[in-house]
């Protein structure tokens, strides 16, 4: 892909994301967990599917989830990551900090991220540092 196709898609991207994925919480979990999932250069699928199969788990606090439409918008916007990752991980922190301050959401945007740390069976050193960063922009001390 060519370097302005690469940035539309990226943009493309973000407009679908906006468009599709309206929940505040949501969006900060899909952020958060795409953030540590492409911190390496890489997603792996057993990253994407410990994500979904963590929302699945908590059907308490995501009723009526489609987990297929946001299984495909999460893989989208990692995707839009790795092709502009300055611009992707600033709107990926400007969509955490909205949870920022509800130690509820808070706790379960960083139990996401911790999930994607995790997932691949690997601990990779940036993946760790995406994670600590998360949980600065949560405001939660020590967390990781």
């Amino acid at each position: 892909m060519a370097v302005d196709e690469t940035v539309a898609y990226a943009i493309a991207t973000w407009v679908r994301f906006n468009e599709d994925v309206t929940d505040v919480l949501l969006r900060a979990l899909s952020g958060a967990f795409a953030l540590v999932a492409a911190s390496d250069g890489e997603l792996s699928r057993s990253e994407a599917d410990g994500f979904v199969e963590m929302l699945r788990g908590k059907t308490d606090v995501f009723a009526g989830l489609d987990f297929e439409a946001l299984e495909s918008t999460f893989r989208d916007l990692a995707d839009a990551l790795i092709a502009n990752p300055e611009d992707g991980r600033q709107r990926a922190f400007d969509c955490i900090a909205r949870v920022a301050g509800d130690p509820v959401r808070s706790e379960l945007v960083r139990s996401a991220a911790a999930i994607a740390v995790a997932a691949d069976g690997r601990l990779r050193a940036a993946e760790n540092a995406t994670l600590q960063e998360i949980s600065k922009a949560l405001g939660l001390a020590n967390a990781g």
